[in-house]
C-alpha cells in the first residue's frame, strides 16, 4: 500500500557509529518558535531519548541542533465514527540557544550535522518532450532501497520505459518481474522542466491542454534519461519536487518532495559513487489518517 522510489548519505550521527549509514529524514507535524514536533511514527524508539537525543533541523535558511525533551501521543477521532482513535507519536525538540533562525522548518536529520542550505537552482520554462530523446527498448527502474515501504515485501521494484504503442502514440510502460503493467502515460500529455542536475516529466493524462493549477497524474525525476523517482496520482499528489539542497562535508544533497501512495513526504536524493540513491521516511498510516 505504501511505496514510491527511493535513496542516501554518510555522516556520523550523534549516540551512533560513525560508520553507521544516513537514516532516512524525519517530517516535522508542527513548529512554535524553537520548539519542533518530530513525528518519529506509531511508536517512539524505546532508546529515543539516547538514539535520536539530538536533531539538526532543516530549515529555508539554515540548519541547527535541537535537544530532546520528551515525546507525546497525538490521537485523532471522527465524529459519529464507532472507531478507536488514530495516534502517533512525536518527539518534541528544542532548538539550542545561540543557533540562527533557520527559516521555515522542513524536515529533522539524525544527530549533529554540520552545512549549508541553498534553495534549488531554478527552473527551465516547461516544454513538450521530444519522443526521440525519451523513447527506448529497456526498462529502468527507479532508484530503490528494497524496503517494504517503498515496494510491498516480496515484490521487485517496477521498471519503466517510454515506447510507441501499437496505436503509434508514445506512452509509459511499466513493467513488474518480466510481466508489462498496464501503466500507459502519453508522452503528449506531459511537460518537461530541468532544474539543476534533474529533468523533470510532469504528466496529465487525458489533458491535452495544460492549466497552470493542474496537479499532475505522474511525475517523473531523472538524471540524464534514467528515472530516479517515478510518482503517481494514487490517493495523494504526483509530486517529485525539488524543496532544497544540502552542502556537507563538501557534497551536495537534495531534498525532495515525494509523492506516495496517500501521502506526501520529503526524502533526501544524493549520488554516492556512480549510483543515486534515496531515503524515505513513509508517514505510517497513524500519522495519514490525522
Amino acid at each position: 500500500m505504501r511505496y514510491a522510489m527511493v535513496l542516501g548519505v554518510t555522516l556520523a550521527s550523534f549516540g551512533a557509529a560513525a560508520e553507521e549509514r544516513w537514516t532516512a529524514p524525519y517530517q516535522i507535524e508542527a513548529f512554535s518558535g524553537r520548539i519542533a514536533r518530530v513525528v518519529l511514527g506509531e511508536q517512539a524508539p524505546e532508546d529515543v531519548a539516547t538514539r535520536l537525543q539530538v536533531m539538526t533541523l532543516v530549515g529555508t535558511q539554515s540548519m541547527a541542533v535541537a535537544r530532546f525533551q520528551r515525546t507525546e501521543s497525538v490521537c485523532t477521532s471522527e465524529e459519529d465514527v464507532d472507531l478507536p482513535p488514530v495516534c502517533h507519536t512525536v518527539g518534541v525538540y528544542t532548538q539550542e540557544k545561540g543557533t540562527p533562525d533557520i527559516g521555515e522548518y522542513i524536515v529533522a536529520l539524525a544527530g549533529t550535522v554540520t552545512g549549508t542550505v541553498s534553495m534549488p537552482a531554478p527552473k527551465t520554462a516547461r516544454e513538450r518532450p521530444v519522443p526521440g530523446q525519451w523513447l527506448s527498448d529497456a526498462f529502468e527502474r527507479p532508484v530503490d532501497e528494497g524496503a517494504s515501504p517503498f515496494t510491498p515485501a516480496g515484490f521487485p521494484a517496477p521498471g519503466y520505459r517510454w515506447k510507441t504503442s501499437p496505436e503509434g502514440h508514445v506512452t509509459l510502460e511499466s513493467s513488474l518481474d518480466g510481466h508489462s503493467d498496464d501503466t500507459r502515460v502519453p508522452l503528449d500529455s506531459c511537460t518537461q522542466e530541468r532544474q539543476g542536475p534533474f529533468t523533470r516529466l510532469e504528466c496529465f493524462p487525458g489533458a491535452p491542454h495544460i492549466s497552470p493549477g493542474d496537479s499532475p497524474g505522474a511525475s517523473l525525476l531523472y538524471v540524464d534519461r534514467r528515472p530516479l523517482v517515478v510518482s503517481f496520482a494514487d490517493y495523494g499528489e504526483a509530486s517529485t519536487e525539488l524543496v532544497a539542497s544540502l552542502r556537507v562535508g563538501g557534497d551536495t544533497q537534495y531534498l525532495v518532495h515525494v509523492g506516495l501512495k496517500g501521502q506526501a513526504v520529503t526524502g533526501l536524493l544524493f549520488r554516492e559513487g556512480n549510483a543515486w540513491r534515496l531515503l524515505l521516511r513513509p508517514a505510517d498510516y497513524p500519522v495519514i489518517g490525522c
